[in-house]
């Protein structure tokens, strides 16, 4: 803490710095960023471009939007208390529920007061001589900090297809990175979905439902496979949160952060009756386990898929 005062008493006397620390993005990782500069006791800002705090799940609210990884091993580790408190209600938590848990991250923990919403940063330059950061909105502001924090994501720029009439098309369009938050109905509409990626294929199953006529614009082939989500009871829950130090710690140990990790078996040191009742188990079970939990060089060796 010596040290931390001292960095704060360098940089007034120095340079009149408007923070000490700024974080941009009120995401996930900003969130957390904000929290742990806090904690330093540095005066910290953050700047978040959208209206709320949740970075990705405030701004991808698509139909079909949720985890891809166990929503309980998705969430803060850092206060017991928030892991007592907080039941998830799916094993793989939709977009509304997660964004729930980032608001009520940010109002236990007071965060909001120090999120300046509605500023987007157009740059940030830092100085050598005076070692400081000067940050300028879009919007004209401009700040000084000693330290920068990026937290923007890598799922924050949109991309819209370079096809010929994507700019002159008259009819209501969408994307999924910039969904209103008014709800919008395909009921009896006849609609195209360009891509089939995760995002693609999350929201062609909901959008399928209501539609008059789908057609969905493909490049390149996909594979998917079952979720199996389900509710999680409380029974469940209790179990879950008995056990959040292992949950964390595996998390800490698998190389992709799941609680899934690689099967130390070659798929082709097992006969073909073992591997085909392994990748049976693995494509009933719930989650990556079929990706991240199967044979070792499942991804390397093009011999070990079969």
């Amino acid at each position: 803490m010596v040290a931390v005062q001292a960095i704060r008493a360098k940089a007034r006397t120095e340079t009149c710095l408007d923070f000490d620390a700024v974080v941009i993005g009120a995401g996930v990782s900003g969130l957390y960023q904000l929290y742990k500069l806090r904690e330093l006791g540095l005066k910290v800002r953050a700047f978040e471009a959208g209206t709320g705090v949740g970075g990705t799940w405030y701004w991808n609210r698509y139909p079909g939007a949720r985890f891809d990884s166990e929503s309980w091993t998705y969430g803060y580790s850092f206060s017991q208390e928030l892991l007592d408190e907080w039941d998830w209600e799916e094993h793989f938590a939709g977009q509304p529920e997660t964004e729930r848990y980032l608001n009520y991250v940010a109002d236990k923990f007071d965060l909001r007061r120090d999120v300046q919403f509605k500023s987007r940063v157009a740059a940030a330059h830092y100085h050598e001589n005076t070692r400081r950061w000067d940050i300028a909105l879009e919007d004209g502001r401009r700040y000084t900090a000693r330290f920068l924090v990026n937290a923007v994501g890598v799922l924050s720029a949109a991309t819209l297809p370079n096809i010929p009439g994507v700019k002159s098309f008259a009819g209501p369009s969408f994307h999924t990175h910039y969904w209103p938050k008014e709800p919008v109905s395909f009921a009896g509409k006849r609609v195209a979905v360009v891509g089939t990626g995760a995002t693609g294929i999350q929201t062609i199953t909901e959008v399928a439902k209501t539609v008059g006529h789908l057609t969905v614009f493909q490049r390149t082939p996909q594979w998917a496979a079952p979720l199996h989500n389900s509710k999680i009871t409380k029974e469940e829950m209790d179990s879950i949160r008995a056990n959040y130090s292992d949950i964390f710690a595996r998390c800490q140990e698998t190389y992709g952060c799941f609680i899934h990790t690689a099967d130390p078996r070659s798929a082709l040191e097992v006969t073909e009756e073992e591997r085909e009742a392994f990748w049976q188990k693995l494509y009933n079970e719930p989650g990556f386990g079929i990706w991240m939990g199967n044979f070792r060089d499942i991804l390397m060796d093009r011999q070990a898929t079969g």
